[in-house]
């Protein structure tokens, strides 16, 4: 009795740590929203394209005030794009690629007015991006320019904002659509998708032009969102594994997953602010009807996530 008394007393103890990350649901958006893209300002997330519930594109930006817990409209003039990128700089959204559009298109939120760039002639859909010092990286995805077939892509690309140019860099290692971060000085490119789901993360030295690093994940992930706190790029979501959720930590590099009660999604988007993780929209089929109005945001300090890895 007392060695049976011991076991349940040591399985308690366990469970007591055994916490997961707990998303809290906030405000809805107005519709839901797939394949969409997101940028952080202040203290608003600023949502863009994407398609709706009912079959049809999203072409409007919408804001969310973290602070109010509120949606806005913010502009409703875009041009359709699909599985786009948005980036933000000096106050304005930069949108571009995405499947069947070129346009890079610029809304400036002081004004609230858009104007165009100059075209990508290699834009593509599903692609990645990340900016770093007034230049905005661009790589993978599928569908170069608009080809009728999925045609994977390695291009490798930044668009110069001073100048107003798209200038070309080092291919990525393997074609495929992808996601990426920077974090010190360090492109992180995360699985993605060329036919699986892919393991890969390559690193791309910012300082030395070069690829320099290749890790391989326990398991292969598409469809997903990235977000960055401190030295740590969160994983959200996924087509293959809708309740994904990890961390990679580009320290020790290595990876870390969760547990959480997220609402299972795939080609959402994702933000950190203030310790927090928020992920906002995104989808659970290929059906239109199946995009979703939700936003979530967890907490992601040091002590709730020492309690919530799960490898």
């Amino acid at each position: 009795m007392k060695l049976y008394a011991l076991l349940l007393s040591f399985l308690s103890l366990l469970s007591a740590h055994a916490q997961i990350l707990h998303f809290q649901n906030l405000a809805n958006m107005s519709a839901g929203r797939g394949a969409t893209t997101s940028v952080i300002v202040n203290d608003h997330i600023y949502v863009s394209n994407g398609y709706q519930e009912k079959a049809s594109d999203a072409k409007y930006v919408e804001k969310y005030n973290i602070t109010n817990n509120s949606w806005s409209v913010l502009n409703s003039t875009l041009l359709p794009k699909r599985f786009a990128n948005s980036e933000t700089y000096n106050n304005k959204i930069y949108i571009f690629n995405g499947w069947g559009n070129s346009h890079l298109e610029i809304v400036d939120l002081e004004t609230n007015t858009i104007t165009k760039g100059a075209v990508n002639h290699s834009y593509t859909g599903n692609s990645g991006s990340a900016i770093y010092n007034g230049k905005i990286y661009v790589f993978g995805g599928s569908g170069l320019n608009g080809a009728a077939t999925t045609v994977f892509s390695n291009k490798f690309q930044y668009y110069d904002i001073a100048s107003n140019t798209w200038n070309p860099l080092p291919n990525m290692p393997t074609a495929r659509e992808a996601k990426g971060k920077i974090v010190n000085d360090k492109l992180y490119v995360i699985g993605g998708f060329n036919g699986t789901p892919s393991r890969l993360i390559n690193v791309y030295d910012l300082n030395t032009n070069l690829w320099i690093d290749k890790y391989t994940m326990p398991v292969g992930i598409s469809g997903h969102a990235l977000a960055v706190a401190g030295n740590k790029i969160f994983i959200v979501g996924g087509f293959n594994n809708q309740t994904f959720l990890a961390y990679f930590d580009t320290v020790t590099n290595k990876l870390h997953q969760l547990s959480s009660n997220m609402i299972p999604r795939r080609h959402a988007a994702a933000e950190v602010y203030n310790n927090k993780l928020y992920i906002i929209g995104g989808s659970t089929t290929s059906l239109t009807s199946s995009a979703i109005k939700s936003i979530q945001a967890a907490d992601i300090n040091e002590s709730v996530l020492s309690t919530s890895a799960g490898q």
